[in-house]
This record gives C-alpha cells, sequence and structure tokens, in this order.
C-alpha cells in the first residue's frame, strides 16, 4: 500500500514537471532534492535496544500476588474512530476533524478511568504533539489519569514531516507504545525490529519495536511483560514474519531461565487457531495472509476472544456488515502461565479502529 501510494505520487509528480518550463523544474527538483535531504538528516535512528525510563509511581511488588489483569488496546491515536477512514488503507481521510478527535480522546479517557483497577495497561498508537491529533499530547493526558501507576514511552514513529498526501500532507509525527503498571517494574527496555522497509519509505514510516517490563516474583524468577505492535502494510508477510522470529527468540530465551512471559499487543497477525466462522456479531471478517508459522511459539498459548473482531479495516467509516473486521489484538502466553479468563470488550469501533483485550492470568511460583 505504501509502495503503491509513493509511486502514484512520484509519476504524478512526474508529470507536472515535464509541463513546466525547465528554470522552474530545475528550482522544484532543487526544493525537492533539499527536502529529501531534511528527511534523511532528520530520520528517526534509534539504537537497536536500550533501557527505557519508568516515569511515575507504582506500589512495590507484592510477592504474595499471583493473579494479575491486562489489558491490551491500539487507541489509534484517537483519530480513528467509527467516523472515521484513511487514505492509506483506501479511504479520503487524513486525519479526524479536531472536535473529532477531542470526542475519541474523551471517550478513551473515560474507559481507561474506568478501568483503573487492572494491573498492567498496554497501549499503542499513542501520539505526542502530532499534527494528525491536533497537537495533543495523548501520552500525557492519559498518563495524569493514572497517577498511581508507573509507566514507560517507546517511539515507534518519529517523523519531522510525512509528506504524503500531496494534497495534504500528515506532517509531523510522533507517536509509540505505552505500558502502565500498578506494579513499578525493577527494570523496562525497548527492542527495534530490525525489519523496516527499504530507503527511501523507511524515512516517513514507523521503526517498529517492543517493550519488556521485568518483575521479580518471590521463587527469584522474572514476570515479562512485553507491549509490541507489529507491522502491518505486509502484503507477503516479510516483515512480519522476521519480527515473530525475533519476538520468539527473545521469549524462548527468558522460558529457558524459568521466567513467565505474557506479550499482549497489536500483532497485525491472526492468532493461530482463529477463524472467522467462530465470530457471530455480524461482522464481515477476513483473515490475515500468510498465518503465523507453526514453528513460532511451539507449545505456548494464543490468548484471544473467538466471539469477537478486534479491528476493522478503514477504507470506510465503520459500519455493521459493509465493514471487514478481524483479530489481530491478542496475547501469547508462556506454557508456564494460568490463563484464568479473556474478553474482547466490544465498543462497537466507536472511538478507535481496534477494540480493547483483556485478560487475568494466575502465577503459581515454585
Amino acid at each position: 500500500m505504501y509502495l503503491r501510494l509513493l509511486n502514484h505520487y512520484l509519476l504524478t509528480l512526474r508529470r507536472f514537471l515535464f509541463r513546466m518550463p525547465a528554470i522552474i523544474a530545475g528550482l522544484l527538483v532543487l526544493i525537492l532534492a533539499g527536502f529529501f535531504f531534511f528527511l534523511m538528516i532528520t530520520e528517526f535512528r534509534p539504537v537497536r535496544r536500550s533501557s527505557l525510563a519508568v516515569k511515575g509511581e507504582g506500589k512495590p511488588f507484592d510477592s504474595c500476588q499471583q493473579e494479575f489483569t491486562i489489558l491490551t488496546w491500539n487507541i489509534g491515536y484517537a483519530g480513528l474512530g467509527a467516523g472515521a477512514d484513511f487514505f492509506f488503507d483506501g479511504g479520503k481521510s487524513v486525519r479526524a476533524g479536531k472536535m473529532q478527535t477531542e470526542q475519541y480522546l474523551g471517550a478513551i479517557e473515560k474507559f481507561i478511568s474506568a478501568n483503573d483497577s487492572v494491573d498492567f495497561i498496554l497501549l499503542q498508537e499513542v501520539d505526542v504533539c502530532s499534527k494528525r491529533s491536533w497537537y495533543i499530547n495523548e501520552y500525557e493526558r492519559i498518563s495524569e489519569l493514572l497517577p498511581g501507576f508507573s509507566n514507560t514511552f517507546a517511539a515507534n514513529y518519529n517523523c519531522r514531516h510525512i509528506p504524503m498526501p500531496l494534497t495534504e500532507p500528515m506532517g509531523s509525527v510522533l507517536a509509540g507504545i505505552v505500558s502502565f503498571s500498578q506494579i513499578k517494574p525493577y527494570a523496562a527496555s525497548v527492542q527495534y525490529f530490525d525489519a523496516m522497509f527499504d530507503w527511501p519509505l523507511r524515512m516517513v514510516l514507523l521503526k517498529r519495536c517492543f517493550t519488556t517490563l521485568r518483575y521479580r516474583l518471590s521463587d527469584g524468577k522474572d514476570l515479562v511483560l512485553i507491549n509490541t505492535h507489529n507491522s502491518a502494510y505486509d502484503s507477503i508477510g516479510t516483515l512480519r514474519k522476521r519480527e515473530l522470529f525475533i519476538l520468539d527468540s527473545v521469549m524462548q530465551k527468558e522460558f529457558h531461565k524459568g521466567n513467565y512471559i505474557i506479550a499482549g499487543g497489536d500483532w497485525n497477525n491472526n492468532p493461530r487457531g482463529f477463524k472467522p466462522s467462530t465470530v457471530l456479531t455480524g461482522d464481515i471478517v477476513t483473515t490475515v495472509e500468510p498465518p503465523i508459522e507453526r514453528g513460532f511459539f511451539p507449545g505456548w498459548q494464543f490468548v484471544f476472544d473467538s466471539l469477537f473482531p478486534t479491528n476493522r479495516n478503514l477504507n470506510i467509516p465503520y459500519t455493521k456488515g459493509k465493514t471487514s473486521s478481524t483479530i489481530i489484538d491478542f496475547f501469547i502466553v508462556s506454557p508456564n502461565v494460568e490463563v484464568k479468563m479473556i474478553k474482547t470488550i466490544r465498543m462497537g469501533f466507536r472511538f478507535s479502529d481496534h477494540e480493547p483485550v483483556m485478560m487475568k492470568i494466575k502465577i503459581v511460583t515454585r
């Protein structure tokens, strides 16, 4: 999708330049060269692995606690509610109106406030003063709702100017994945996937990553909590496969140490065991191809609510029975963790193109 759009814009630009006088066309070429140079020198180039600052309070870990609740939600930067479509997905809009964005964000904040008893909250697509979300600091606003929580932020989209579409550029974007925790982790880190689009697309697209929070349990082992947002717009699955390979390697190493691992987020893949026929909401349900290969996470638990979709397509505003949907928000849990409950919280995609997913787990230490 990205490549097709870029080729379209370049072809349009070339036709435009050929119709102009040579001097004016030359000046435009110089301006474009300067713009590309600007993107190159300002490109977000994160260190592949680094520690994350843990902000906020968070209480000390209670070694007697065995059950935990975890919520994951891609909030779509408060710009992709039911009334929105998006040009990257075949729609027409670049961003929601300011009042609509405030409405979506207000509803997201209300939901998070109502679920402040959850132990861990994993969010994706949280904006910090980006043009597409009217320069609202969503990370700051949501953090203020959870004063007793610790939190971490890892940028995965950081571009000074996105020039697409030409008629209404997306402009500056700073966004990332945010993890909130009632319990303060003893360590937090981020790892960036080495799978990404080629130049020049990589200068204006996400640098995908996952974060890891660590909590020391009574048996001396760690509860390892991962928040991930994997690649979309990957029609042949090359990027997603590489990302799964990295996650699988990291998580298997932790499990072999005796640790307890929970990974949740927006995988942009269907969970293993997903069948469209189990979704009976009246939505059109599709699959993401190719599926996750059997070699990844053998013996691990893919935890999802099979009854309800968690993501909808953005080619048109959401209309049940017309808008395609699927399940891509879920958890992968190590074999030594007991899953007590999983449910998708149905919101009719009113405030995001994703639905929140809640899980309850139990850890019995040795």
